[in-house]
């Protein structure tokens, strides 16, 4: 019993963080709104969490690790929900 709640607190620090998120938002070449549908959360739930003011359920963290396995330019492969939000080297982060 001690060990499933010790797994839940691993889980539960892996939470992703808004800059994540936006980070995959954007790599998937979605706006907020439609991120919003993909993942079945309303706008407003997707800008509070890339603002911070929220996080994913677990649920919907299931939904966007889903999505972010889609990715059409890239094989998943193994690779975490926040290897895969993280911003790519060929990106401008001046814009």
């Amino acid at each position: 019993m001690m060990e499933a709640a010790y797994m839940e607190d691993q889980v539960m620090s892996d939470d992703l963080t808004g800059g994540e998120i936006r980070e995959l938002r954007k790599s998937l070449g979605l706006t907020q709104e439609e991120f919003a549908h993909a993942v079945a959360v309303t706008f407003s739930t997707v800008n509070r969490w890339e603002n911070g003011h929220a996080k994913p359920s677990k649920l919907a963290r299931r939904a966007i690790e889903a999505l972010a396995s889609r990715r059409p330019s890239e094989s998943a492969g193994s690779k975490t929900i926040e290897e895969l939000a993280a911003p790519s080297p060929f990106t401008n982060r001046e814009q």
